[in-house]
């Protein structure tokens, strides 16, 4: 059973297969380990990973998101349509949200409201519109002082000073429902084209951390009043309780890193991921995308990871919560896993046979064209509708 996180709902913390391997083999090696067993067995082939790697780094990012805002900004009938069915308008510019997983919900931005998105639990984000969440958002700092203290995170983080007579709206995205906000057109653009108009969007406005062309005033309070009504709005949109609020964040810094940086810091991050969303089959039993981000939900709650909220805590979460659910659903056995990391971390085994999973142990027996994929397993013939 899970929550509208897709969160655990026993007490029970997450246990890894192998909790010596977790803290003496490199994640490198581990989640080398599980490509390699995955491939073997014919559950997933090297060409499905990459693509999503490739998806991700190339494909899918806050450009899409800031077509959308730009349409609403030139388009009323499109505006109306976007905030009454976000999935229906954003498909409508050829950018694919999965409706059977999740609902996108855009909330606007006015004179006297601004919203903010945060995941209490974990990392729920529009990836189709957004991209992958930046490192701040999925920080136990972000997630807690966006609902305790709103304006001063914004004020202090991310400059974004709001009038006192401006009310803060904290919309808590899950398993379930997404959020994205629509920024407030900025003055003396109306004259730009759809297409300029998008250039001036940028991925904190939509998350909600940026107010487009307004620089606000300091709350008298010092920041630190929410919306009048204590912020809450109430059922589902309002902010939830903060699980983190166990782990002091008060008045930690948000962890910031280049925007100019890749996708992923690390190969293992990259691998790590794309193996969770290429094995996630909402029409297998126990392998719907909510199974996996339940798993995920129990490591961030049982570790929040170092107080910067580096990338290397979070997709360090991400594969353990997934050696988890391989191992849980009997897709890895858990001794040879436990075997084949530690042959990839002590140098027994080499890149071909990361890459094509093949079980000789040595390069040199290999044919010449192994390194191109010529044996690569066949793809899955079905769609296996990513929870994006």
């Amino acid at each position: 059973m899970t929550d509208d996180h897709g969160a655990r709902d026993d007490d029970d913390p997450p246990s890894h297969p192998d909790p010596e391997l977790r803290d003496g083999i490199d994640p490198q090696s581990r989640a080398r380990a599980l490509q390699s067993l995955l491939t073997e067995k014919g559950i997933l082939s090297t060409d499905a990973v990459d693509e999503v790697i490739a998806t991700y780094e190339g494909d899918v990012g806050p450009m899409n998101g800031a077509r959308v805002v730009a349409r609403a900004w030139t388009d009323p009938e499109y505006r109306e349509w976007l905030l009454a069915d976000g999935i229906e308008a954003v498909a409508d510019l050829d950018i694919s949200v999965n409706d059977e997983v999740m609902e996108l919900r855009v909330v606007e931005n006015s004179e006297d409201t601004h919203n903010v998105v945060v995941c209490t639990l974990c990392s729920c984000y529009p990836w189709a519109v957004l991209g992958l969440p930046p490192t701040w958002y999925k920080s136990p700092a972000y997630r807690s002082r966006v609902v305790d203290e709103p304006r001063a995170l914004l004020r202090e983080e991310f400059d974004t000073d709001l009038a006192d007579d401006v009310d803060v709206e904290v919309w808590d995205s899950n398993s379930e429902v997404r959020y994205m906000v629509l920024p407030q057109r900025p003055e003396g653009t109306e004259d730009m084209s759809e297409a300029e108009l998008a250039e001036l969007v940028s991925r904190n406005a939509m998350i909600g951390v940026e107010r487009l062309g307004d620089g606000g005033a300091i709350a008298s309070d010092g920041g630190a009043r929410a919306a009048r009504g204590g912020g809450d709005t109430g059922g589902e949109a309002g902010a939830r309780t903060d699980p983190t609020t166990d782990f002091d964040t008060a008045d930690k810094p948000v962890p910031r890193v280049d925007d100019d940086g890749p996708t992923f810091a690390e190969p293992w991050m990259a691998r790590s991921f794309a193996l969770a969303v290429a094995l996630t089959d909402e029409d297998e039993s126990g392998r719907a995308w909510d199974d996996f981000q339940a798993e995920l939900v129990a490591e961030l709650e049982a570790d929040p990871g170092a107080e910067d909220g580096s990338d290397a805590d979070y997709y360090g979460a991400w594969l353990a919560a997934l050696e988890r659910f391989l191992t849980e659903r009997d897709l890895v056995d858990g001794a040879d896993f436990s075997a084949r990391a530690t042959a990839f971390a002590d140098g027994d085994r080499n890149a071909h046979e990361f890459v094509e999973g093949d079980p000789h142990a040595h390069a040199d027996q290999l044919p010449e064209d192994h390194a191109e994929g010529a044996h690569h397993h066949g793809h899955d013939d079905h769609d296996h509708g990513h929870h994006h």
